[in-house]
């Protein structure tokens, strides 16, 4: 067994002797250590320089993953027992808020609906018949209370097939972009079963996965510059959120970054690098 000095001296950082140093999976992969200096390497260096406000040779910069999210996405289900008769927004397509997703055919429905209006027409009828009557005194209160109490059930009824008939079609919620499709056209959907996932283009923001030590000094409205991979591109951001939860396995913790104008470029699923202001250690 190693004495307990031998042994904190191997885990040092030992980059000066050539032995590679552990690489921790939230620091900056191209920071190479010596003495107490760091250098910053590769296209990162003026990434870093932006966001930090230094040359990159005299700070140990650490860095975390950031995903482009929205809090506007969605699996949308059928509500009713029908045949999909048209999907007219199909993966990949872009949608404006109130656009149709989802037509079903519905001709059982109104056919219902039509039998239900034909009661309340009739419920109406002996209602009114029933008041003439008991203002001739000839039948009781009890049955002009049956009748009225008719009527209301016959229009209870419409309203519920009213409500039927609304569900024949799927709109969309927000504006935003179809995901993939669950079901196809002409398929017969019942209630709950999975129709089709969309997602939306606008409250878009950061989510950040960060060693939980980070809490130590990250506070909400704290800001955050980070460089998108798809658009090649510096965003600037602001801690929203942080995560109510710490992961005890990995030791980690959520935190979510609202987005300014510089939303307008990105699409969610996009992702980078992300650097926190004040997060340099001298």
């Amino acid at each position: 067994m190693l004495p307990i000095t031998a042994f904190a001296q191997s885990a040092r950082d030992t980059t000066a002797t050539g032995t590679e140093r552990p690489v921790d999976p939230y620091l900056t992969p191209d920071i190479n250590m010596s003495g107490s200096d760091a250098e910053i390497s590769g296209n990162d260096a003026g990434f870093y320089n932006r966001a930090n406000g230094n040359n990159g040779t005299d700070a140990t910069v650490t860095e975390a993953r950031a995903l482009v999210a929205t809090r506007s996405r969605a699996l949308l289900s059928a509500e009713i027992a029908a045949r999909i008769a048209d999907m007219p927004k199909r993966p990949g397509t872009r949608f404006a808020k109130g656009d149709v997703l989802v037509v079903f055919d519905c001709s059982a429905y109104r056919a219902q609906r039509a039998a239900v209006a034909a009661d309340l027409r009739q419920a109406n009828a002996q209602y009114k018949a029933q008041q003439r009557l008991a203002e001739l005194r000839t039948v009781g209160e009890l049955d002009v209370v049956m009748a009225q109490a008719a009527v209301e059930r016959a229009k209870a009824q419409l309203q519920l097939q009213d409500v039927y008939l609304n569900r024949c079609k799927i709109t969309a919620p927000y504006a935003g972009a179809v995901v993939d499709w669950h079901s196809q056209p002409y398929q017969t959907a019942n209630p709950g079963d999975q129709l089709i996932e969309i997602v939306g283009s606008g409250d878009l923001e950061l989510e950040l996965i960060v060693p939980s030590q980070w809490l130590g000094w990250l506070k909400v409205g704290q800001g955050i510059s980070a460089h998108i991979e798809e658009t090649d591109s510096d965003i600037r951001a602001r801690v929203a959120r942080i995560g109510a939860r710490i992961d005890p396995v990995s030791q980690t913790v959520k935190i979510y970054a609202s987005l300014g104008d510089d939303a307008k470029t990105l699409l969610p699923g996009m992702s980078g690098r992300a650097v926190v202001d004040g997060h340099v250690s001298q």
